[in-house]
């Protein structure tokens, strides 16, 4: 009996988990990573959610087989590998080979949604249709490339950086032209736009980890201000998000964010070290990572109270409705 109540409710919060919840995890994690001071807080989040994700995998698993079919979906579910990714750097100091060994796992499920990815959409692409999670399955592979020097594995890194500008330079242009000229994007997937503002940052940091000891300065200038515009048009977009009601996509303003946060501070730290301090570039790299940090604390709250409190509220209304019945 035991047995059966808790698989029912394994399978209820599996049914009830959105795949854009990863995009949430990738962001704690992220985060945990950009403020280093409070990783044990953004990591005890994200860790709880790969574990809700694995509940999904394990009693929803149909459902999931069946989401992926849509692109934008499989996009989005590439930030679950992302995810592993970055939390195998959690695990390092403590177990390296597990790290090691969880990394690689992540990539080799990042590399089978590329695949898959490639057959329903690149191959039947369709400009009207893509999106800005596009990016996420080819661009977003290249955030092994800073965390490849993590596990001692440098060459690869640089050739995951190459590999993400590549992606970059392709997809760009056709996914700018989908938002700003097609348009006609559907509400629940409108806070995926602010993916738009880490391509750029990915890159840039995927090669100031790869490339640490020799990178070209006219580089990284090139990639920053690729980054800086793109991260003030998303602010831009910002505020038409908090006026819609809550969407899972909504984990589409965390990494992005994140990203953006550390990139900008890695930047201004090598250029500090070759010589050109710059107190507005130290300020502008301080003030994206708080606001990153603020909005991953917001989407983290709203998914909680969405998830968690309203189910839990409409339960016990539920339950006084009937006690009140009973009781006539």
């Amino acid at each position: 009996m035991s047995a059966s109540l808790n698989g029912g409710t394994l399978r209820s919060i599996a049914n009830k988990t959105p795949i854009p919840l990863s995009g949430l995890m990738l962001g704690l994690s992220s985060t945990g990573n950009m403020i280093p001071e409070y990783r044990w807080f953004f990591g005890f989040f994200a860790l709880s959610i790969l574990v809700v994700l694995i509940v999904k995998i394990v009693f929803d698993w149909d459902s999931i087989k069946n989401d992926l079919k849509n692109p934008a979906v499989t996009g989005i579910a590439c930030t679950f590998p992302m995810a592993l990714s970055v939390l195998s750097t959690y695990f390092k100091p403590y177990a390296p080979g597990a790290a090691f060994g969880i990394w690689v796992v992540a990539m080799l499920i990042h590399i089978g949604l590329m695949v898959y990815f490639t057959g329903i959409a690149i191959l039947k692409f369709d400009v009207k249709k893509c999106m800005p999670s596009y990016f996420i399955v080819f661009v977003g592979f290249s955030v092994n490339a800073f965390i490849a020097p993590v596990h001692g594995q440098v060459l690869f890194g640089q050739m995951l950086f190459w590999f993400g500008l590549a992606s970059f330079l392709a997809l760009f242009p056709p996914l700018l032209y989908r938002v700003l000229v097609v348009k006609g994007i559907p509400e629940p997937l409108i806070p995926t736009v602010i993916i738009f503002a880490s391509p750029a940052c990915v890159v840039l940091y995927a090669y100031l980890r790869a490339y640490s000891a020799s990178p070209e300065q006219w580089m990284v200038w090139l990639l920053f201000a690729f980054s800086v515009v793109f991260w003030i048009g998303s602010l831009m977009l910002i505020p038409r998000v908090m006026r819609m009601k809550f969407y899972p996509s909504y984990s589409s303003l965390t990494f992005p964010l994140v990203i953006t946060g550390i990139a900008f501070d890695a930047t201004y730290l090598y250029l500090k070290g070759i010589g050109n301090d710059m107190a507005w570039m130290q300020y502008l790299a301080l003030a994206a990572v708080a606001l990153a940090a603020i909005f991953v604390l917001y989407v983290l709250i709203r998914y909680i109270h969405n998830y968690i409190f309203k189910p839990i509220m409409a339960s016990r209304a539920e339950e006084a409705v009937v006690d009140a019945s009973n009781a006539r």
